[in-house]
């Protein structure tokens, strides 16, 4: 019989249904990178709590007046975990649990179909939103710069009307592609809308995220979209905005709405361009509707 190992099921809204194994004697959780679990969400400290195996039993405990509870009650000193214990660390809640590698793979295919996008395969618009929070908080600690990149498909619904709906999925799928070559490992894509792509940029230049969203532009303006024995070019509208990671006052709501903004003025311009660019005019200004 294939042994069943301990593991952390997560059962709050952000990672909802994220399996972490215990594969060491010692697993310590927080919010900084050098612990085994990282954890970035609202009320994780940066050591905050240490699981232990001893004899095939597993303890909990908490580090430096850091809240953990279980059961809703706060944990004193080193506590044994039971299957199926509710613990709860910041904002974030799991469930104690043994499984093998069945179970894991059974709650990882769940876990895919809750986070990403049955057509093109990228991260969902929900995943998108609470990773935003999660880096938004991180830039805050660190002091890191953050960026997001709006990409919306010009005349989406005149493509599917002219080539019909397989046409438009088959574009979908291959801009999906083509995105993905455009990120570095540690950004993230999502397909956050019908014809809409997101980037969240971590740590990088306000040029280089400018660099970026030229380059996506440039390049799908020059690929030639061939299926099924359809010819056809597009086009995509850029909006983004970058922020330093220090201006406490702009919330990830902000980002979200700044860099939307910035799209919807790419699109009344005439579309297949980026904003900001050379010479442009602040977010909000007043402009003509193409």
């Amino acid at each position: 019989m294939e042994q069943a190992k301990p593991c952390l099921v997560t059962i709050s809204d952000e990672d909802l249904g994220e399996v972490y194994r215990l594969n060491e004697k010692t697993t310590s959780i927080g919010s900084h990178e050098d612990n085994d679990l990282v954890l970035k969400m609202r009320g994780v400290g940066v050591k905050h709590a240490l699981v232990k195996i001893v004899d095939n039993e597993v303890f909990v405990t908490a580090l430096e007046e850091n809240l953990v509870l279980m059961a809703d009650e706060v944990i004193r000193g080193s506590t044994r975990l039971h299957e199926g214990a509710k613990i709860e660390i910041g904002s974030a809640s799991f469930k104690f649990r043994f499984f093998d590698d069945e179970d894991e793979r059974y709650h990882k295919s769940l876990r895919q179909l809750a986070i990403r996008d049955g057509l093109t395969e990228l991260y969902n618009a929900r995943f998108f939103s609470d990773a935003l929070s999660k880096e938004h908080e991180y830039g805050f600690r660190k002091g890191s710069s953050l960026a997001l990149v709006f990409m919306d498909i010009d005349h989406f619904k005149e493509i599917n009307d002219r080539f019909g709906h397989a046409f438009g999925d088959f574009v979908l799928k291959s801009l999906a592609e083509l995105l993905t070559t455009k990120i570095r490992g540690y950004d993230l894509l999502a397909r956050y809308g019908g014809e809409e792509f997101v980037f969240l940029v971590r740590e990088e230049s306000e040029a280089s995220v400018g660099e970026l969203a030229f380059r996506i532009c440039n390049d799908i303006r020059g690929r030639v979209f061939n299926h099924a024995g359809i010819r056809a070019q597009i086009t995509v509208s850029i909006g983004y905005h970058w922020w330093n990671g220090l201006d406490r006052n702009v919330t990830a709501e902000d980002l979200l709405r700044l860099a939307d903004d910035n799209l919807y003025i790419a699109k009344g311009r005439g579309r297949d361009q980026v904003v900001p660019g050379k010479d442009d005019l602040m977010v909000g200004e007043e402009i003509e509707s193409s």
